[in-house]
């Protein structure tokens, strides 16, 4: 194969110049240089999410119901907030693991996980068939 017939591959996100070594997800065809590239081109717009948290602006998430058409809102720290809340509790109720005070923390987190759950379900309709989408709203004081 000429070496003027052989193409060039760059990264998808940052557009460096790949060399031997590159990550290719079998997901996609896309190829990375590194595995910050590849979470930054999971992200839809990484540079635009930057930006608005920059300038104190809130992510809000949109979820229309594609059965029944209903539409609610919820933030998206209150999401981080409840994972990182059931993750805490699952891990204090093992270190709990012969002692009775594990088992609240493990039931706690499991209440905390169904709260998540119904964040991504219709409250009316109970579908899981949602359609969600980002809104930066300003922080109001």
């Amino acid at each position: 194969m000429d070496k003027k017939n052989k193409k060039t591959q760059i990264c998808a996100t940052c557009g460096k110049k790949l060399g031997f070594f590159k990550y290719q997800p079998i997901w996609t065809k896309k190829s990375f240089c590194s595995l910050k590239c590849l979470r930054e081109d999971k992200r839809k717009n990484p540079k635009e999410e930057r930006k608005m948290r920059s300038k104190g602006m809130i992510k809000e998430i949109k979820c229309e119901c594609n059965q029944c058409g209903k539409v609610w809102h919820y933030l998206e720290e209150d999401e981080k907030k409840l994972r990182s809340q059931a993750t805490n509790n699952a891990l204090l109720g093992c270190s709990f693991c012969c002692n009775p005070i594990g088992a609240l923390f493990s039931n706690k987190s499991i209440d905390l996980q169904r709260e998540l759950d119904k964040m991504k379900k219709c409250p009316s309709c109970n579908s899981a068939d949602i359609t969600k989408t980002m809104i930066y709203h300003e922080k109001k004081t």
